[in-house]
């Protein structure tokens, strides 16, 4: 258990009888409240002593893993408790509960899965959606949202007087807490928000220079922080929060700063990289007698996860928005301006205790630029088809997802899903991946589909310089796991994905490297849309021309090894729209040749 610190101050208690007022009178209210205000770890347990209450549980749906793992620590705590008494909670990752549970914290991608198969909501007599706006290290876009739609349907069609709250932060732009509203309501209209007024104390914002031209706009950001951070020790005492674009970024900089001078034995240096980490329980919990504690975040810290002692933030500036990306043909991280409010969100976790302070770092000079709007996520779709098509509020199919779902075989002529589709909702991924596993598993190849789509799923580039093949690359990644000969930021983390992925369908043996001439046979089970053949015309400069199942063409640069191929399941496509070139393929024996697929 968490050893408590100074007594926690929660401005949200002041907000309380308003809330419970609305909760009992219209059985929902949205509650808006600046971070650190303890929505979070207050509301809970609030409610259950609250006679009114129907049900027997509450389930607090929070944006991620990481968030769900801190906030039931914290509420533990706080009750006196271990995790998995009166407070539990279930992640991707795993879960700690007992039948003495009733407050269940789950990520937004759990509460789909779990809504999607026991709509009725048994023995819950509440559900709070907390920070669905904020950055998540898992799920889809709008898998929040989505969840409160199917949670509010369910609710009037099946769960009588189950309340439904929703938790979130003030905006620049009101509209967000206003719309949740309506959302929660339905067609009885709007239900209450209710808004706290923030505290802490002020903090210090001391912007840093714009990042050196000329260097990767990833490794720049990296450099950077390590210098910030370095600085921040110096110039200034108590604990330190780094925010940083993503996971990855967090082990490289934890990387650079445990070879530097100024941080040393007396630093405690913790890393929530993703939803496992296993400092964050150290990182929430005080700091031991004689060391200072450094924490470096992901995105989903933007409030500071209740983290004790935090009186800097050293913030990066960026934050990794999930937006379609054509050339992969599924959602892909873009790194971009955090924008105000998540900046605000940040700097509040300095001024919790104390006046604190704020080094922010000014974006990089140039980023990529964003991709155009494109119609809702393939996963959206998906669940949607999964829940029935039954009108809610979330956004709409497309023409386009339909079509895609239908060739994966997801989803029927009609549009209903089918039982593979069934299996892919369970999985969780994309449905690209979530194919290739599956499929790849019923053909024998189960291992080897789980490593291919962990590389997939990569945020940066996929073949990273190492050539158009995918085989070659899977075949390395597998040569280094077996020997133990990995690179420990770049492919470790796609091999404990990997892992992951096989455990959850039951493979537990390792990866033979004999099946990777199958793998063109693999990727077009992720990617029937891109099977490509070679066309008889060359374009110009002497590429390869190729001609893929969508329509479309692509080229091979001249002199690849690839060109030599008549067919190549495509993966990732580079270039302008109209006149992209194949980046990553494998090649793809023809059709009378295939022997199970």
């Amino acid at each position: 258990m968490i050893p408590p610190s100074s007594p926690p101050r929660f401005p949200i208690d002041a907000a309380l009888p308003g809330l419970l007022d609305a909760l009992r009178r219209h059985g929902g209210a949205v509650l808006q409240a600046p971070p650190g205000a303890g929505k979070t770890v207050r509301v809970p347990p609030v409610l259950l002593e609250q006679p009114w209450l129907p049900g027997h549980r509450i389930v607090v749906v929070t944006a991620d893993g990481l968030a769900a793992r801190a906030a039931c620590l914290r509420m533990a705590a706080l009750l006196g408790e271990e995790p998995g008494c009166t407070v539990g909670f279930h992640t991707l990752s795993g879960s700690v509960t007992s039948p003495r549970t009733r407050i269940e914290l789950l990520p937004a991608a759990v509460f789909l899965r779990r809504i999607q198969d026991s709509p009725e909501l048994a023995d819950v007599g509440a559900v709070l959606f907390d920070g669905l706006d904020g950055q998540r290290t898992d799920g889809f876009p709008g898998d929040g949202l989505l969840g409160a739609a199917f949670a509010q349907e369910a609710r009037e069609a099946l769960c009588g007087r189950t309340l439904l709250l929703g938790m979130t932060e003030p905006m620049a732009d009101a509209s967000p807490a206003a719309s949740l509203a309506s959302l929660l309501g339905g067609a009885a209209g709007p239900v209450p928000v209710v808004s706290c007024a923030g505290a802490g104390f002020p903090v210090e914002i001391r912007p840093l220079d714009a990042l050196a031209p000329g260097t990767a706009p990833g490794a720049a950001v990296e450099v950077a922080m390590a210098a910030a951070v370095r600085r921040a020790l110096r110039e200034e005492r108590g604990g330190v929060l780094a925010v940083l674009p993503d996971g990855g970024a967090v082990r490289r900089v934890a990387a650079l700063l445990r070879g530097a001078e100024e941080v040393g034995p007396d630093i405690l240096l913790l890393a929530l990289d993703d939803e496992a980490a296993s400092d964050l329980t150290a990182a929430i919990a005080p700091a031991p007698p004689g060391l200072r504690k450094l924490v470096l975040a992901t995105p989903s810290a933007e409030a500071g996860l209740g983290i004790a002692d935090v009186r800097i933030v050293v913030d990066c500036g960026l934050t990794r928005l999930p937006r379609h990306d054509r050339r992969r043909g599924m959602a892909y991280p873009v790194a971009r301006p955090s924008g105000r409010d998540a900046a605000q969100r940040r700097a509040i976790a300095a001024g919790r205790r104390e006046p604190g302070v704020c080094y922010r770092l000014s974006p990089p000079g140039v980023l990529p630029e964003p991709p155009a709007p494109e119609p809702p996520p393939l996963e959206l779709a998906l669940e949607l088809a999964a829940w029935g098509g039954k009108d809610t509020d979330a956004p709409p199919d497309n023409a386009h997802a339909s079509s895609l779902l239908a060739l994966l075989g997801a989803v029927g002529a009609d549009g209903a899903i089918t039982p593979l589709g069934q299996r892919m909702v369970r999985l969780g991924l994309h449905p690209r991946l979530a194919r290739l596993i599956l499929c790849g598993a019923e053909i024998g190849l189960g291992g080897l589909a789980c490593t291919v789509a962990a590389l997939l799923a990569e945020p940066d580039h996929p073949c990273g310089g190492d050539g158009t093949d995918l085989r070659g690359r899977v075949d390395r990644l597998l040569a280094g796991e077996g020997g133990g000969d990995c690179a420990p930021d770049r492919e470790w983390p796609i091999l404990e994905r990997a892992q992951a992925w096989r455990w959850r369908i039951g493979i537990h043996q390792p990866v033979e490297r004999s099946g990777c001439d199958r793998i063109g046979d693999l990727l077009a089970l992720a990617y029937p849309d891109r099977v490509a053949r070679r066309q008889s015309a060359l374009s110009d400069g002497g590429a390869a021309l190729y001609g893929l199942a969508d329509g479309s063409l692509a080229r091979l640069p001249a002199g690849d090894p690839l060109a030599a191929a008549e067919r190549l399941a495509v993966a990732f496509l580079d270039g302008p729209a109209d006149d992209p070139w194949i980046a990553l393929a494998a090649a793809l024996p023809e059709p009378e040749q295939h022997r199970d697929v």
